[in-house]
């Protein structure tokens, strides 16, 4: 199973928001994340801008 960790662009700095997420999706205007444990985190006024499977890591941009 393929576990990213989720940065946030701010366009100035990126910051981890989450770890080891399986699922993202776009819900209600919002990315929504869900980690190994079920977990989930909302993150408003974000889309998704890079899936990198290779650095498992997963990029969104604060629109």
């Amino acid at each position: 199973m393929c576990e990213f960790t989720v940065l946030l662009d701010n366009g100035k700095e990126k910051k981890q928001v989450a770890k080891n997420v399986v699922k993202a999706k776009i819900k209600d205007g919002k990315v929504v994340l869900m980690d190994t444990m079920g977990g989930v985190t909302k993150i408003e006024g974000a889309i998704i801008t890079v899936v990198d499977t290779m650095m498992a890591e997963m990029v969104l941009f604060k629109v």
